[in-house]
């Protein structure tokens, strides 16, 4: 992991007369949170069933991005894209190579640079330094989970507790990014969470791994009793979560800290793909909650233009006085300008990969089905799909996209080893795939 930047040094040596009133305060601290694998479209706050009090209340407080888009349906890559501002492909085949291979900097190294102090909280083993590199610019990187093949998570209490800490030990201003790891699959709440989405289901199908596995293999589809009660308990694990942030969120001074809350995918409950992520670019997948609160943001505002993951960087360091690089590819979305197509894929490194542009009103998929036109305003569940034509326009311009990126990528590290335990969790996520 890199440390601090050349301002560091002076930072540490005036936080004392900063703190006395001698010096100009520095920049609002940065808190960004990530909720592993929870869509949109299951929180109340857009129209779903999951009530998450404390996340609505940040809400009331900030700005609620309506159509909050993930570039890439797996945890990894997309946290690169979102801490870096470009594509994830940019980045190459980070989960196999165990880092990125673009130079460009993070919002955590920039901050650095300016003296910030970084600390990261991991919730599961695919955000791992070890398994994904994503502790790079960090100062602290707290990625430990317990060592146990079956279990992927550290509880969200624990990670809200340790942030609490890491955050009440910074006298100046910080970066903190904060990953949960609940949500994801097996979906398994605790029973006072689960009898508040109950639908009087009474049959034996769970939301374990075993009895997941038949239906995420596509081996089997649910009947419309099995599908309601396994998102149900998808909605409770949401809501356990949201109370597992209260403790974070209180520790949070609003006056001078950004607070982001986000998703880095979320999960599919439809097209007969189920309770998986990876190789989906429906907008269960993709379209994924997005809050930010703090100085620079006004209250209360909901935003209806689409914004892409790779906007957050460059608009949270706008809002904080921090540079941002020129080869950042997303916006500070707060500025009104001309819209522009998300663009986003599964996996390339897979047999089969898709791709997907996204505008406000209309989305154009490519996949293993064909290629298909989507009416987002007409059709929100994309069930009525529409011949498209001229669909290589827009991977022609993803291809120039990479193309230009290419200066700033070197070959790719040296993987490092990986335990056989820690090796069969990622395997079975789906997070171990071979070079193309």
């Amino acid at each position: 992991m890199g440390g601090p930047g050349p301002k560091a040094q002076a930072f540490r040596a005036d936080v004392e007369m900063q703190l006395s009133g001698e010096l100009p305060k520095w920049g609002p601290s940065i808190v960004i949170i990530s909720l592993d694998t929870v869509n949109a479209e299951t929180l109340a706050l857009y129209g779903g069933i999951a009530e998450t009090p404390n996340i609505a209340k940040l809400a009331a407080r900030g700005v609620l991005v309506e159509q909050a888009i993930s570039h890439f349906p797996e945890t990894c890559l997309s946290h690169w894209s979102m801490l870096s501002g470009v594509l994830p492909e940019v980045h190459g085949n980070a989960p196999a190579n165990r880092g990125s291979i673009y130079t460009g900097p993070t919002l955590v190294e920039i901050a650095g640079e300016a003296g910030y102090r970084s600390g990261g909280i991991i919730g599961g083993i695919t955000l791992q330094d070890q398994a994904c590199g994503l502790g790079r610019g960090f100062d602290h990187y707290d990625d430990r989970v317990p060592n146990n093949p079956r279990d992927f998570t550290r509880p969200a209490d624990q990670v809200s507790k340790n942030a609490v800490s890491w955050i009440k030990q910074r006298p100046g201003p910080y970066v903190a990014f904060v990953h949960y790891f609940d949500a994801h699959f097996p979906y398994t709440p605790k029973a006072e969470y689960a009898a508040m989405y109950a639908t009087g289901y009474s049959g034996s199908v769970t939301g374990s791994d075993v009895d997941l596995k038949p239906f995420r293999d596509g081996g089997q589809t649910p009947t419309a009793e099995q599908l309601a009660h396994i998102h149900s308990l998808y909605a409770a694990e949401i809501t356990q979560l949201d109370a597992a942030l209260g403790p974070l969120l209180d520790a949070i001074d609003l006056n001078n800290t950004i607070v982001v809350i986000t998703a880095d995918h979320g999960e599919s409950f439809g097209h007969d793909y189920w309770f998986n992520h990876r190789e989906g670019l429906w907008d269960q997948v993709i379209r994924v909650p997005l809050i930010i609160a703090g100085p620079g943001f006004e209250s209360g505002v909901r935003i209806q233009d689409q914004v892409g993951l790779i906007d957050v960087a460059p608009t949270v360091l706008a809002a904080a006085g921090l540079p941002v690089d020129a080869d950042m590819m997303g916006r500070d979305f707060r500025q009104q300008g001309q819209a522009v197509d998300v663009l986003s894929i599964t996996d390339p490194w897979r047999e089969q990969s898709a791709f997907s542009a996204r505008s406000n009103t209309l989305k154009v998929l490519i996949d293993s089905h064909g290629q298909s036109g989507f009416d987002l305003v007409n059709d929100p569940q994309e069930l009525a799909p529409f011949e498209m034509k001229n669909l290589d326009e827009h991977t022609q311009i993803y291809a120039q996209i990479l193309k230009r990126y290419a200066p700033r990528q070197v070959s790719a590290p040296t993987a490092p080893e990986l335990s056989p335990e820690r090796e069969e969790q990622l395997r079975s996520l789906g997070y171990i795939a071979p070079e193309r």
